[in-house]
């Protein structure tokens, strides 16, 4: 158990939180940019969407289409819901991917985004990080109004993410059971600390989050 807890990061499990129950909201045509067949997480494809379309940049992660961010081989208007989540520090320029994820909702059509701030590097392509303010640019880019704007943790939240991926690196897997053991309920107690009301009073501590994920419609 301590394993596998130790599989996904403390930010993905925060995400998770909020795109479990976010599942039944989207409805209707799917497009999912940056998709792996293996996903990761507890977000998966809800049973009511009648289509949900997979793409990626790279053929080998076996998407539905094959497809650059920044140029989605889409008409205009085709999509009810792009879900796109940890994909755009890859980017090579953000704003033309969010304008281009505006370019294919219909009218009324949502987009739920997400984003790192504090968070490792973790492939040579990654290329950005982004604030709250950066991520609200992006979404005005193509009109989209913010609907729902939240970060992953805050001071506490952030700590326990490095602190959970750093435990997650030894090969040897007794290694990994032992630091396992101390991490993930050291790690819960520093999540109950950022949801204490103090500390989201703190304008310092606050100040800190893993990443952001938002939730947006077209017009």
């Amino acid at each position: 158990m301590i394993v596998r807890a130790l599989g996904i990061s403390h930010r993905r499990a925060l995400l998770d939180a909020e795109l479990v129950p976010l599942a039944a909201r989207v409805r209707g045509r799917v497009i999912e940019i940056g998709s792996r067949r293996a996903g990761r997480g507890r977000f998966a494809d809800p049973a009511a969407v009648g289509c949900w379309v997979r793409m990626d940049i790279d053929p080998r992660h076996a998407p539905d289409v094959v497809g650059d961010a920044m140029r989605l081989p889409l008409r205009d208007g085709v999509a009810d819901w792009v879900v796109c989540l940890e994909v755009l520090q890859y980017v090579i320029a953000p704003e033309v991917a969010v304008a281009e994820i505006a370019r294919v909702l219909v009218p009324g059509g949502h987009t739920v985004l997400s984003v790192p701030f504090l968070h490792r590097a973790d492939a040579p392509t990654d290329r950005h990080r982004f604030t709250e303010a950066r991520l609200r640019e992006l979404l005005s880019v193509g009109g989209l109004r913010i609907e729902h704007l939240t970060p992953q943790g805050g001071f506490f939240g952030a700590l326990a993410h490095h602190v959970r991926q750093a435990a997650a690196q030894p090969r040897r897997r007794a290694v990994r059971w032992a630091l396992g053991a101390l991490v993930v309920p050291v790690g819960a107690a520093l999540g109950a600390t950022d949801r204490l009301a103090a500390v989201r009073r703190s304008a310092f501590l606050s100040s800190f989050s893993t990443g952001f994920l938002a939730v947006a419609r077209k017009g």
